[in-house]
């Protein structure tokens, strides 16, 4: 199991980096060099602001620390057939999860140091003492892995000690106590960490694995990472699935119309596809919001031929799939009403 988890983790490294290559393009990277120096500059004068430091100041660092304590989406690398060829095998699985929960905390890391960055002006204002910030950032640390641990529990069916409410309560109250007691945070943390890493590691030896929750799981996270890398190129993975979206039917009516056989069926296929209508609902808004707030002619009409261009490019999607269909050629309607 250890094997495969080095070779599941290194194709998983090498899909990730492919993707990030589209990414961090040139555009990219120069424009969020200068949204970075833009907001960093904001932040700075907004500090400026603060001194003293107002009352509502310690509240934000405790909500701002317990969603840094959110994030932490397990990194399970399985895959659909594991449940069926990989049963055998579920005496082992804790090695593959050991391995699977490394790597977990480590990209937890990445979140937390950075907004534990952000955050640190902040704290320095709040609490002037660097024994203090450390106890507030450590906090903050503890408190991702905590919830990271209580995840994994969940995909053995004795789940977790508590439900995901009582856990976000726990974990909103411990957070809490930074406002005064930052250190008695810390251990209080550190404390639930060493519950909950016993509680995992009894389940790992005893416990009975949940292969269809962790699988669908890790598919719903791959899901949400090739959406986004999907923004910037074409991702052959990504699964396209159609959605009933109710409020929409009368947007589906009004697009359909009676223009030719097949609008209804087209204007189904814009509002149900997720890729496709939110593309050209963006598109649309951009357009808009340039166009309504611009005072130059020239600009407003160049930007709404590119905005019409643009949707109409996408709409070939739509019309080429149902055309390619044979059996549309042989429908007993003239070629021009399809």
């Amino acid at each position: 199991m250890s094997e495969l988890w080095q070779q599941r983790a290194k194709t998983y490294q090498s899909e990730i980096l492919k993707y990030l290559k589209y990414v961090l393009n040139d555009h990219l990277v120069l424009a969020l060099l200068f949204f970075g120096g833009g907001l960093g500059l904001a932040y700075a004068n907004w500090l400026k602001t603060l001194q003293p430091l107002p009352n509502y100041g310690l509240i934000l660092v405790a909500t701002v620390s317990f969603l840094l304590t959110l994030p932490g989406q397990p990194v399970l690398l399985l895959k659909n057939a594991d449940p069926v060829f990989l049963m055998s095998q579920e005496k082992n699985i804790s090695a593959y999860l050991r391995k699977s929960l490394r790597r977990t905390l480590i990209s937890v890391l990445i979140p937390v140091g950075i907004g534990s960055l952000l955050l640190f002006p902040l704290l320095a204002l709040a609490y002037h003492q660097l024994f203090l910030v450390v106890g507030v950032i450590l906090t903050v640390i503890l408190g991702s892995f905590t919830n990271v641990l209580i995840r994994y529990q969940g995909y053995y069916f004795a789940g977790s000690r508590w439900d995901w409410k009582i856990t976000l309560l726990i974990d909103a109250i411990i957070v809490s106590l930074i406002i005064r007691f930052p250190l008695i945070a810390a251990v209080l943390m550190l404390g639930w960490l060493v519950l909950e890493w016993q509680r995992l590691n009894r389940l790992m030896e005893k416990g009975s694995f949940n292969w269809q929750a962790a699988v669908d799981a890790e598919q719903k996270r791959m899901g949400r990472l090739y959406r986004f890398f999907s923004l910037f190129t074409t991702v052959k993975n990504l699964p396209v699935k159609a959605k009933r979206r109710r409020y929409a039917d009368g947007l589906v009516k009004f697009l359909a119309g009676k223009s030719s056989m097949f609008s209804y069926l087209y204007s189904i296929m814009i509002v149900r596809s997720g890729d496709l209508g939110s593309l050209m609902i963006r598109l649309l808004i951009v357009g808009m919001l340039i166009v309504a707030y611009s005072d130059q002619e020239w600009l407003k009409l160049m930007v709404g031929a590119l905005t019409t261009y643009l949707i109409v490019i996408q709409l070939v999607d739509v019309y080429r799939p149902v055309q390619a269909n044979s059996m549309v050629q042989v429908y007993p309607v003239d070629a021009e009403m399809a």
